[in-house]
């Protein structure tokens, strides 16, 4: 490729972790290795000071919504400036935040390149920051919040060309924005997919260690869920199917990860929430099956490090998931109600354990042939070609 692409992110964002920075940092790494200079980032070479956690006292907490309603309401009525963008010299300015292109719009209209946009949201940015708002912040500021549709649909129109991972991913933004099938019927010519890649994750702690850990009997059936306790991540689903499981058999357990709250586990003795856990992966590997029920996802990171772990996946037949409809040979199971998905784990549970060994690297050959992080850039690579 001839053309120069600029990357919108400071390279002191990037770590390895999820979301957009942990995306672009996979990105960079693999730009590094090549020795690709075409596509660069903002160097800033300054670490990211923004991330010292202090507690959420009152004050604390109304003091960052009034700053956030500051930063939003003033970008509704003006755009801030950058010279960054100004003075780009690039053929191209790829930004993965709907809120950098409507926030630097005056910016824009002084460089002469194209706008790429990948949104990482699993629904429009600005629904998903309404969503995240607390009740009182919510009651006093939503008015303006609302208003940020703007922000999504000018960011749509402006962008030159639009990348998600898949078509699938669109799903979220169909529910969600009434107008956006008719968006890209009109513009069918600025859509681009790149499946999301990541590097193969590995099990800290061996499974007999974590079963040991939680009294987990080696002969057990476990069914490992990570992820947020609410309804659009479809935990209250699990609570559903576990309930059904446990009462039908003796030797199934539920190995749950993530903050208990909203909504609680089930009190059973062969439910087992461990809270939240920088070593998910150990007890993923530790279990026989994976349940991801979300009710509405973008391209949800989690399947790809369950397909690396080796592990089979019962998943709702939704947004992003239905990508891997197109693995036939897999162990991928997708369901739309709570009865399919009892089925296909009842059905796992009656194979020896070295039979679903057998069936989950078959999503490991998965993993390694289309969403590693040298596939991932292969097909980023290849994005950019097709751009005029």
């Amino acid at each position: 490729m001839s053309k120069s692409v600029l990357i919108y992110a400071k390279t002191s964002q990037l770590e390895p972790v999820g979301g957009p920075f942990g995306y672009l940092n996979n990105l960079k790494t693999q730009l590094d290795e090549r020795g690709i200079s075409y596509v660069h980032f903002i160097d800033d070479g300054m670490p990211d000071r923004n991330k010292v956690k202090h507690k959420n006292t009152f004050f604390r907490k109304c003091g960052r919504a009034l700053k956030r309603f500051k930063k939003y309401f003033g970008m509704l009525l003006i755009s801030d400036r950058d010279p960054v963008i100004e003075n780009c010299k690039d053929d191209y300015i790829h930004f993965h935040y709907t809120e950098q292109i409507f926030r630097y719009r005056k910016s824009l209209e002084k460089y002469p390149g194209k706008v790429v946009l990948t949104t990482h949201s699993p629904t429009l940015a600005s629904i998903q920051l309404y969503d995240s708002l607390e009740k009182g912040e919510r009651a006093i500021f939503g008015w303006c919040y609302k208003l940020l549709k703007k922000m999504d649909i000018y960011a749509f129109n402006r962008a030159d060309y639009i990348v998600f991972p898949c078509e699938e991913a669109e799903e979220p933004y169909l529910h969600n924005w009434s107008g956006y099938a008719n968006f890209k019927k009109c513009n069918r010519k600025k859509y681009r997919y790149v499946p999301t890649g990541i590097n193969a994750c590995k099990a800290k702690v061996s499974r007999s260690d974590i079963r040991k850990k939680y009294n987990i009997p080696e002969d057990a059936f476990v069914i490992s869920y990570v992820g947020r306790h609410n309804e659009i991540k479809g935990y209250d689903r699990v609570k559903r199917i576990g309930e059904k499981l446990l009462k039908r058999y003796k030797n199934v357990f539920f190995l749950i990860a993530g903050i208990e709250d909203p909504i609680k586990g089930l009190d059973d003795k062969h439910w087992i929430e461990v809270g939240w856990t920088n070593d998910p992966h150990s007890y993923i590997a530790a279990s026989d099956v994976f349940l991801l029920p979300n009710r509405e996802t973008y391209f949800d990171l989690v399947m790809l490090e369950v397909l690396s772990l080796s592990k089979c996946v019962v998943a709702s037949n939704t947004g992003g998931n239905k990508y891997f409809k197109k693995f036939e040979e897999s162990g991928i199971f997708l369901f739309d109600k709570d009865e399919e998905a009892i089925r296909y784990i009842e059905n796992l549970q009656k194979y020896e354990l070295s039979d679903r060994d057998a069936i989950g690297e078959r999503n490991k050959i998965i993993f390694d042939n289309n969403f590693n992080c040298n596939v991932f850039c292969d097909n980023y690579l290849k994005m950019l070609d097709s751009l005029d």
